[in-house]
């Protein structure tokens, strides 16, 4: 998760946790109906803003953290830091519905948000407090958590481009089985992050603008000729993902799929089994062009 750095004063934390490297401001957007993203993980002493892209009022209430941000219109911007780790819910109490989280950890782990390969390498991000030490990335397969990398502040490899925050911290994962992550120092836990594995190949979309439209351009490695692939689009009438287009991996393991009328939707490109339904492998969610 990428995040605007607006502040750079340390903020002491509770819990005895140090304060972070890089105080930062995270934003979240107050749309029409909804907060995007509606759930973030954030280091305690960091700052949240929301920021109104919408045409409507919004309030945000945190029953537990007793906080009420009060009305604020179109373009107007509210924030509120948080010293103390927890998990905090809140909503819109003008929409139902219009509801958020905002996790708080000694750390914040970062990684992939879609399956990846068996046999590639999983690549982790950490933001640590100033001074944490030995930071160790553990993973449960099952039975517990064990330890299995540790991080570091070495120059990163392929994977990493997300991780550029300020005193950031990188780790590397052999992608042997389905499990779940997290960071672990003296000061605490960070956050749990689930990295599914499949041995389906990797997938990518290349979306270009055309003539009244999108191009879509959808690959497959290894090479997978025949292989079925689902265009989705983010739909907030439907709630989620919906089906738009299906295709076949030519002989060159290519599709490519021509969109109009979608404006700049939210999309992906999943990797579907026989049925055309049950999912394989995805790429990462992009804009569409038109």
């Amino acid at each position: 998760m990428r995040r605007a750095l607006v502040a750079t004063a340390a903020v002491a934390a509770a819990f005895g946790a140090a304060a972070p490297a890089h105080a930062a401001s995270v934003f979240v957007l107050a749309q029409t109906q909804s907060f995007s993203p509606p759930q973030i993980n954030i280091v305690t002493g960091d700052t949240v803003i929301w920021r109104n892209t919408s045409q409507k009022t919004h309030n945000v209430l945190f029953e537990t953290e007793g906080y009420n941000s009060g009305r604020f219109g179109p373009r107007e911007v509210r924030n509120h830091p948080f010293p103390a780790a927890g998990v905090y819910d809140y909503h819109c109490t003008i929409h139902t519905g219009m509801i958020g989280q905002v996790g708080v950890y000694p750390l914040v782990l970062e990684g992939p948000t879609t399956r990846v390969r068996r046999g590639t390498t999983i690549a982790f991000g950490v933001r640590a407090p100033d001074g944490a030490g030995d930071v160790t990335i553990e993973a449960d397969y099952g039975a517990g958590f064990v330890p299995v990398a540790a991080a570091t502040a070495a120059v990163p490899g392929p994977g990493h481009e997300g991780h550029d925050e300020p005193g950031e911290l990188h780790a590397d994962v052999a992608a042997t089985d389905t499990a779940t992550y997290r960071a672990v120092f003296t000061g605490g836990t960070s956050n749990e992050t689930r990295v599914e594995v499949t041995d389906a190949p990797d997938i990518a979309a290349r979306a270009r603008r055309t003539r009244g439209g999108t191009a879509v351009t959808v690959t497959a490695t290894p090479a997978s000729p025949g292989a079925r692939v689902v265009l989705q689009v983010n739909l907030r009438e439907r709630f989620g993902w919906w089906p738009l287009k299906r295709a076949r991996l030519d002989k060159r393991s290519r599709a490519t799929f021509v969109v109009r009328g979608q404006g700049h939707a939210q999309a992906r490109v999943v990797l579907v089994a026989p049925d055309w339904a049950s999912p394989l492998n995805e790429t990462r969610a992009f804009r569409l062009r038109g």
